[in-house]
């Protein structure tokens, strides 16, 4: 049988190399022929992903982390094209939030994320793709653009720091001391989101809470996200994308003239995923949680919507699930496989991803191997 493996990283337990190398060896040992894809979203992954499946090297940068410490993180880098490929993620990442009133949104910015955009520019870049996956801020991407240079003031005049809770102060911006370079580089946003800046589907309404807004602190918040879209962009409606990485996606394409495209999409292009999957006889992928959230647009869901295309069953291993199936077995996940097989913690869970997914593979060859006997 030849299966293709393209399963999204697990954020916290298992990379997507990781997890497709488990899956790999299982299937395998079982006399089936594995194609192996890195895939990802724009999310965690994504540089991973394109140097495994490209001939790039990861650069390593300095940059200012969410909850303002200097981390040290990395890009991907193509040296002939001059391609850069970052994530929004890795200095703007969820994976810093620890619950304090330090690392709220209010409090935080894509700082992080301009300066990595600035270590691309120093690198040579002319084009750079900005993953918009993962993030744990809410601020319109005025961090990113206030380290690009973009001044943000109040109607006092004054110069205002970059954090969430200054987007409802803005009363004006300056674009004077705005990085020259960024004229002459072209900007992708790859995002795994088709959430526009406002509303309910919206960078605060749909994602405040994850990332530590209180229920009770929506409504002000998304008062001061449209005041700052009015400053910025006038009476004009956001697009799809614009709501994704809070509101980072609208940053980049306001201000940079980024151009907004599906983060799977193009790994997909990258890989070649679709001729793979056509001429697959059974497809896996998966994602540490999958709920109806993933219905936007995340990995499984297309993966699904192409192998359905071709009538190739798509199994999905996932650490939890708590959607509607039969809204995924519409968009071509034909069935869904929990990792863990017993009662355990969120920690012993993440920390057995390894032997969890190995064990919920076994399980499955099992199966396709009864089932197989049964028709012959």
């Amino acid at each position: 049988m030849n299966v293709v493996t393209a399963i999204d990283s697990m954020k916290g337990s298992l990379s997507s190399i990781e997890a497709n190398q488990i899956v790999t060896k299982v299937f395998s040992e079982q006399g089936h022929l594995v194609k192996a894809i890195a895939i990802a979203d724009g999310g965690e992954g994504t540089v991973a992903a394109v140097i495994k499946n490209g001939d790039g090297e990861k650069i390593p940068a300095e940059v200012h982390a969410l909850d303002g410490q200097i981390v040290t993180v990395e890009f991907g880098w193509f040296s002939t094209e001059k391609i850069a490929v970052i994530e929004s993620a890795a200095a703007s990442g969820i994976q810093y939030l620890d619950g304090t009133l330090a690392t709220h949104p209010l409090n935080t910015s894509t700082y992080g994320t301009g300066e990595l955009i600035l270590a691309a520019l120093n690198q040579g870049a002319k084009t750079i793709i900005i993953g918009l996956g993962g993030t744990g801020t809410i601020d319109g991407g005025i961090g990113l653009l206030s380290a690009l240079g973009v001044e943000f003031f109040d109607q006092d005049n004054q110069l205002l720091s970059a954090k969430g809770s200054n987007v409802a102060a803005i009363d004006h911006f300056s674009v004077q001391h705005l990085d020259s370079r960024l004229a002459n580089t072209s900007f992708y946003s790859a995002s795994d989101v088709t959430s526009p800046l406002l509303g309910e589907n919206g960078a605060v309404y749909m994602f405040g809470q994850q990332k530590g807004v209180a229920e009770n602190e929506l409504a002000q918040y998304e008062n001061g996200m449209k005041h700052y879209q009015e400053k910025v962009y006038g009476t004009r409606l956001s697009v799809a994308g614009d709501g994704a990485a809070g509101g980072l996606g609208f940053a980049i394409r306001v201000f940079l003239k980024g151009v907004v495209q599906s983060g799977f999409a193009f790994i997909s292009e990258q890989t070649n995923l679709e001729e793979a999957i056509r001429t697959a006889d059974l497809v896996i992928t998966g994602e540490g949680k999958m709920d109806n959230q993933s219905l936007q647009g995340k990995v499984p869901i297309g993966i699904g919507r192409i192998a359905k295309k071709y009538k190739v069953p798509v199994v999905a291993f996932v650490g939890s699930f708590t959607g509607d199936q039969q809204l995924f077995r519409e968009e071509g996940i034909s069935v869904i496989v929990p990792m863990v097989d017993r009662i355990t913690t969120l920690e012993e869970a993440m920390n057995n991803a390894e032997s969890n997914l190995a064990n919920a593979a076994r399980r499955t060859v099992q199966l396709l191997t009864l089932m197989e006997k049964s028709l012959t």
